[in-house]
C-alpha cells in the first residue's frame, strides 16, 4: 500500500509499504480523506523524534475489526481521537488516560499515521460520522476539538478580554469558538488574508503589527506554532492573567526560542498547556453547522503528490491541505 513515510530526515511516499496488522480491539481503517497542518511540518523537522507514516487528521471507512465488533463501526465513517491509552497506568485509573504513561499518539508517537492507504487504531479511539456531516467538514474534527479542550481549561467570569495569537487553522478554530464566550475575542495574526476570513464571521481581528504591547488582556491563547508566540502572550496579558499554550515546537524551532520567562515570575502569569480535545463534541458542532470549516480549505491534493504535501502546507499564506486518498 502506499504511506508517506518521514524517516528520521526526509519525508518520501513509500508505494509498497505492508499492510497494517491490528492489534486485539484495533480497527483497520481505510483512509478516505486526510489534512495537512503545521504539526505535521513540525514532525517532519524532528518534533518528538518521530519516525513512520505521517498524518493525525483523517476520515475513513472501517474495514476489519481484530476481535469482536461490539459497537457495529464495521463498514462505517469514522473519525478518532489521536491518543491510544493502555487503560491500566496510574494515569488511566485516575481518569487521565490522555497522559497515559504508555501512551501513543498517531503520525506522532509510536504510532503510524493515517496519510496511507490503511491505518490503525483502538475501536474505543473511533467514532462513527453521521450522514449530515461530509468528508470535508468532519477531517477537521480532531484540530475543532483541540480548540473545544481550551474552552474547558478555561473559567470565563465577567466579561473577559481575549486574544487568541496566530491565524493558522487552529487560530482561525479557535477564535470561533472563543467568540461563544461572554467575553471580547479578537484574532491577531500576520496574513491580512486569513484575517480578512473573520469579516465574514463578525469577529474583531487586526495585523500583529498593529497590536500595542500593553498588558491587559485576561487571556492570551497562544495558536502561533512560533517561537515568538509565547513572548507575545507574555507582553499581551494583564497581571494575573492566563496564557493557554497550544502551540508545538520541534527543536530546530525551540532552539531559536530562548523566551524570557520573567514576566511570568514578576506579574504572577498562569500559563496553561492545552493538547488534544473531545473530537464528539467536535463532530456534534460540525453537524449542527455551529463552526465554518470549508473557509479555511487552501488547496485539494493527492496522497500521490508524496513529500510534495508538506511544502505545499508550508507556503505562506496556506491554510490546511486536504488529501484525497
Amino acid at each position: 500500500m502506499r504511506a508517506l513515510i518521514f524517516d528520521g530526515t526526509n519525508t518520501r511516499l513509500e508505494v509498497n509499504r505492508p499492510e497494517p496488522a491490528p492489534a486485539p480491539g484495533e480497527a483497520v481503517i481505510r483512509t478516505t480523506r486526510a489534512a495537512v497542518g503545521g504539526i505535521d511540518l513540525e514532525i517532519s523537522q524532528g518534533l518528538g523524534g518521530f519516525s513512520g507514516t505521517l498524518g493525525r487528521e483523517f476520515v475513513g471507512v472501517v474495514e476489519a475489526i481484530e476481535g469482536e465488533d461490539s459497537i457495529g463501526l464495521t463498514g462505517k465513517r469514522v473519525v478518532g481521537s489521536i491518543n491510544v491509552f493502555c487503560g491500566a497506568c496510574d494515569m488511566c485509573q485516575a481518569g487521565l488516560s490522555r497522559h497515559c504513561r504508555n501512551r501513543t499518539l498517531l503520525g506522532m508517537d509510536g504510532r503510524d499515521g493515517c496519510l496511507a492507504d490503511r491505518f490503525t487504531l483502538p475501536t474505543q479511539n473511533l467514532l462513527a460520522v453521521p450522514d449530515s456531516v461530509d468528508d470535508d467538514h468532519a477531517v477537521f474534527a480532531q484540530s475543532l476539538g483541540a480548540a473545544m479542550q481550551a474552552v474547558r481549561q478555561l473559567t470565563i467570569e465577567g466579561k473577559p478580554y481575549i486574544t487568541v495569537l496566530g491565524d493558522g487553522p487552529l487560530g482561525l478554530l479557535m477564535v470561533q469558538v472563543m467568540a461563544k464566550l461572554n467575553a471580547s475575542v479578537r484574532l491577531v495574526g500576520r496574513y491580512s488574508e486569513k484575517l480578512m476570513i473573520c469579516e465574514k464571521w463578525g469577529i474583531r481581528h487586526r495585523h500583529v503589527d498593529d497590536v500595542g504591547r500593553r498588558a491587559d488582556q485576561d487571556i492570551v491563547v497562544d495558536c502561533t506554532g512560533s517561537p515568538t508566540g509565547l513572548e507575545l502572550a507574555m507582553r499581551l496579558v494583564r497581571p494575573r492573567g492566563k496564557v493557554l499554550l497550544k502551540s508545538l515546537l520541534a527543536p530546530t524551532s525551540r532552539m531559536a526560542a530562548a523566551s524570557d520567562l520573567t514576566p511570568l515570575v514578576l506579574n504572577e502569569i498562569e500559563l496553561i498547556g492545552s493538547s488534544t480535545g473531545p473530537v464528539e463534541e467536535a463532530v456534534s458542532a460540525l453537524a449542527r453547522g455551529e463552526v465554518d470549516v470549508l473557509s479555511l480549505i487552501s488547496r485539494r491534493m493527492s496522497l500521490d503528490d508524496g513529500a510534495e504535501l508538506l511544502h505545499a502546507a508550508a507556503r505562506p499564506g496556506m491554510l490546511k491541505v486536504l488529501v484525497n486518498i
